[in-house]
């Protein structure tokens, strides 16, 4: 469904799954639905690697389906007991982002709903802000960094992490994680992060409650770490939400790159770059909506305090 509203093409969409009628949750291309969530038929429950249900898929009548997360067998049985072509796309490994995988995808699922001039706009515009943050950040003494509560198949904690996080690799950071691994989400142990004592921490927006909750339990439990005594811990929005949100993604990058080298970004307003982008991918400002409906456990961009468990979100002023 995300590729889909990345591509204006929820015109032809004939059923939907229920994980769909369940509002943003962190996840803005669900604005872009408006009637059609309720509207249109419900073919099953959704969810990572579950098929729809047969019988109201049929009933559907589409001419073609759109899957992502299922795997090769279950596409064949689909297709045999459908009778329709199934069209398998893919972001990458299950929550995490790779560019080039999803690149093809959005192209694939262009060409049969005549798409293309669309697809590629988009992706222009993606590697143009990308190209764009590199040039500021090209000349930087990397800083380290960590990124904890991103989510993977639900709500995760602050030892919830990935090594080669695209955000801050096009952020120009030293991803701390990248040291236990290439590539991929990892729960470190949090003796782990004690001993990294990162700088600079970032809070996925999608594990901020549960981040939240932890400090909660126990208040002194991140209190030794500099970048809680410095008041350098900051929530990003949420990147995986019912597989990864590519536009927080590159939100997220700029956002890190601001908080990590400041004098490379002068009078930076991270709520005006993030509509920027959002006006990429969906044409319209979304930053103080998406907040709205957060109602108050994603705040959007924030600094936040893990010894009070306080949260003080940045100002929407140049929205």
């Amino acid at each position: 469904m995300r590729l889909l509203v990345y591509l204006n093409a929820t015109d032809g969409l004939c059923a939907i799954e229920a994980m769909e009628q369940r509002g943003p949750s962190g996840r803005p291309y669900t604005f872009m639905l408006g009637e059609l969530s309720d509207a249109l038929p419900v073919i099953g429950p959704g969810g990572v690697g579950r098929l729809p249900d047969l019988e109201r898929l049929l009933m559907a009548k589409p001419d073609l389906a759109v899957a992502v997360t299922l795997d090769e067998q279950q596409v064949r049985m689909l297709e045999q007991r459908a009778g329709i072509p199934v069209l398998l796309l893919s972001y990458g490994d299950v929550g995490e982002l790779q560019l080039p995988v999803f690149a093809e995808s959005l192209r694939r699922l262009a060409a049969p709903l005549g798409r293309q001039a669309r697809a590629e706009a988009l992706l222009a515009a993606i590697d143009a802000s990308l190209a764009e943050l590199a040039t500021r950040v090209a000349d930087v003494e990397p800083v380290p960094a960590y990124i904890g509560g991103i989510s993977l198949k639900g709500q995760q904690g602050l030892a919830s992490t990935q090594a080669g996080h695209l955000p801050l690799r096009w952020a120009g950071a030293d991803n701390l994680a990248d040291r236990i691994s290439e590539s991929g989400h990892r729960f470190i142990d949090l003796e782990q992060l004690l001993a990294w004592n990162p700088p600079v921490l970032f809070i996925d927006g999608g594990g901020l409650p549960a981040v939240l909750k932890e400090v909660a339990i126990n208040p002194g439990l991140f209190a030794a770490l500099d970048a809680v005594q410095q008041g350098q811990v900051f929530a990003t929005l949420p990147f995986n939400s019912y597989n990864t949100n590519v536009e927080h993604a590159l939100i997220n990058a700029w956002f890190i790159a601001s908080r990590l080298y400041p004098e490379q970004f002068p009078a930076f307003d991270p709520v005006a770059k993030a509509n920027t982008i959002y006006r990429d991918f969906y044409g319209e400002p979304l930053y103080a909506r998406l907040r709205a409906n957060g109602q108050g456990s994603q705040p959007g961009f924030a600094r936040v305090d893990l010894i009070t468990g306080e949260v003080d979100p940045v100002p929407i002023d140049g929205g």
